[in-house]
């Protein structure tokens, strides 16, 4: 009988000392490593630092743009029977925000538990739709209030994170806040361009668990609040029936994007149907700093074809810059889609200073010129996916709490590659050779707001 093996066979690879990564070229040890363990790792799983943490039987669903995101959102929201949680960066006091702030407070009337967690610097401007859940019988958290005078109040650290869960039985994750930012704009938003998904099987445990430990922290409680699918409160609002499910509220003005409720699949129903072998990777309290850009980075760093990167704030790196480039040199298709215009113009200064390294070594760099790219998503060689909060910025790696879900799906990943290609007809590719021509003051810019990066 084979000795068992063990559950972290490549966990040491990112462990060197160094301040930007490990002394020995990355795509070499991972190469030496996959060569070493091919007998026992498929096509898929070779991309995956930790293989054999994948959950598997997990339902993945993308959701593209503001109005397919928020649609499903509220039409699960609609359907609860037993708790919402709604963690966010950003919840603007507008027409998005306040319809999901009315079914929230409705929920919360009927009975469910609902806890809304939302950051002190991005969520300020919403604070009266916050009173009124909060006298409905929600439970609304501030992360980090900017106020000195409030408790664990804070500056830098954001709680970058957007994360939904109802019945602890679907997550929403991604990159949409809630406002009007992102919805359409034949419905009156500004049409951002968007990537969340929709997530259903046994990695909602961890996703709950990660919300359950943010709450807590966001409020102080010393004791252990996770409990999953506890029971909601005990008393009813006007007009419920006494037992039983409570139904969900209508909301006449539909959700947007006019999607219908959609129905959480059974245990068993997951196994027939849930293909996708997901784990949840997670920046925040007590969590490694560089989780996520080590399983990024080691996914490009074995890529045999092509990697495929979405990226609204796009500052990498040195770390970043020498795994991508790597990546193209072996011949890996490299293709990376930011934004033309940036909502931050320092940002968008900062991001083009690392181009030219990238060019140079055959890097594929596209902007997108319809809307603001907001999307943050990876697929490499058709078979890993990641969807999340997480930038490849040095504020994501350095600040931020961020959460994404990543793994093997083959539809998942045939969808992000599908909307890469459409989005490409959207852009415009940068020549590396008139890029090098550019002026002086552009060039000065460029290295005025990079050398910044890490206060934008």
């Amino acid at each position: 009988m084979n000795p068992r093996r063990p559950r972290r066979p490549w966990s040491d690879l990112f462990e060197a000392p160094s301040r930007e990564g490990s002394s020995e070229p990355l795509p070499r040890q991972a190469d030496l490593i996959a060569e070493e363990h091919s007998a026992h790792l498929d096509a898929g799983k070779r991309l995956c630092l930790q293989p054999y943490a994948l959950s598997p039987h997990n339902l993945l669903t993308p959701l593209i743009d503001g109005d397919e995101a928020f649609g499903s959102m509220l039409a699960a929201i609609g359907a609860a029977t037993v708790s919402v949680d709604v963690e966010t960066y950003i919840w603007e006091c507008d027409k998005v925000g306040k319809q999901f702030a009315d079914l929230l407070s409705a929920k919360a009337r009927a009975g469910l538990r609902v806890r809304v967690l939302a950051d002190g610097a991005g969520a300020w401007s919403a604070s009266a739709l916050f009173e009124e859940m909060e006298a409905a019988g929600a439970q609304v958290v501030f992360f980090h209030p900017m106020s000195p005078w409030r408790q664990r109040w804070g500056w830098s650290v954001r709680d970058h994170r957007k994360l939904t869960l109802v019945d602890a039985r679907i997550a929403f994750l991604g990159g949409t806040n809630i406002g009007d930012e992102y919805a359409s704009i034949a419905s009156g938003g500004r049409g951002w361009h968007d990537i969340h998904a929709r997530v259903e099987g046994p990695v909602v445990r961890g996703l709950h668990r990660l919300f359950d430990d943010a709450f807590r922290y966001a409020t102080g409680l010393r004791t252990r609040g996770w409990q999953l699918l506890r029971e909601p409160r005990g008393r009813r609002g006007p007009g419920l029936p006494t037992g039983g499910t409570h139904p969900a509220p209508r909301d006449p003005a539909g959700p947007v994007g006019g999607a219908s409720p959609e129905t959480p699949l059974s245990a068993k129903d997951l196994v027939a149907a849930g293909t996708a072998q997901l784990q949840v990777l997670a920046v925040g309290r007590r969590r490694d700093r560089r989780v996520i850009q080590r399983h990024y980075q080691f996914a490009v760093a074995m890529a045999r074809t092509r990697v495929s990167i979405f990226s609204a704030y796009f500052i990498p790196n040195k770390t970043w810059r020498r795994t991508l480039t790597r990546a193209a040199m072996r011949g890996v298709q490299v293709r990376i889609l930011v934004p033309r215009t940036n909502d931050i113009p320092a940002i968008h200064f900062a991001s083009r200073y690392t181009y030219q390294s990238l060019l140079d070594a055959g890097v594929r760099i596209f902007e997108y010129l319809p809307v603001m790219l907001h999307a943050k998503a990876m697929v490499v060689d058709g078979s890993w996916c990641a969807i999340g909060s997480y930038n490849l910025d040095q504020r994501s790696l350095m600040y931020n709490w961020e959460v994404a879900i990543a793994g093997l799906d083959g539809p998942s990943c045939a969808r992000l590659d599908e909307q890469l290609e459409t989005d490409l007809l959207k852009s415009r590719e940068i020549d590396g050779a008139r890029w090098r021509q550019r002026g002086w003051l552009a060039k000065t810019k460029e290295r005025f707001f990079y050398f910044f990066r890490l206060f934008l």
